[in-house]
């Protein structure tokens, strides 16, 4: 018996060093990525700018896509209509700036992909449509926090 166990724990040590191995593979791979994009980021920026253009809206919908929130919550955490939230989303699906990371009983959940913190896309956004990371405008939150001193 203790040598069965002996196999089985070789086993899966052997598993977990590749495993490893692939890990450290795919940091590599995203790792020259993030280079190749840094080489040419003008470039990959002037695609990012034609994508946004000067729609506030979609800026919304890209920083309201954390990775954790689906089309109606993001929907509501920005006090838009549902219908005007999908379609957008796709787009920056299609464009290849989020991915879709979960579905679950028709609720799919979308996040940003590593592209967004290579080419530093959020603050960008951020700064051009004076938003907050969270996807709501700067002076909403100045409005919340002087709401909240009030009280």
């Amino acid at each position: 018996m203790d040598r069965r166990r002996k196999e089985t724990l070789d086993r899966d040590q052997q598993i977990l060093d590749r495993l490893a191995k692939i890990e450290h593979k795919v940091d590599s791979i995203e790792q020259t990525n993030a280079f190749a994009l840094r080489a040419e980021a003008d470039k990959h920026f002037a695609e990012v700018k034609k994508i946004f253009k000067r729609s506030c809206r979609r800026a919304q919908i890209y920083l309201a896509a954390d990775g954790a929130r689906s089309v109606q919550e993001i929907a509501k955490h920005l006090h838009i209509q549902r219908q005007n939230v999908g379609p957008d989303l796709k787009r920056l699906g299609d464009e290849g700036l989020l991915e879709l990371v979960d579905s679950q009983s028709n609720r799919d959940i979308w996040a940003k992909k590593p592209v967004d913190r290579t080419l530093r896309i959020t603050p960008f956004l951020c700064k051009e449509f004076g938003l907050q990371g969270n996807g709501l405008k700067q002076n909403s939150a100045n409005k919340a926090a002087r709401r909240k001193r009030r009280r």
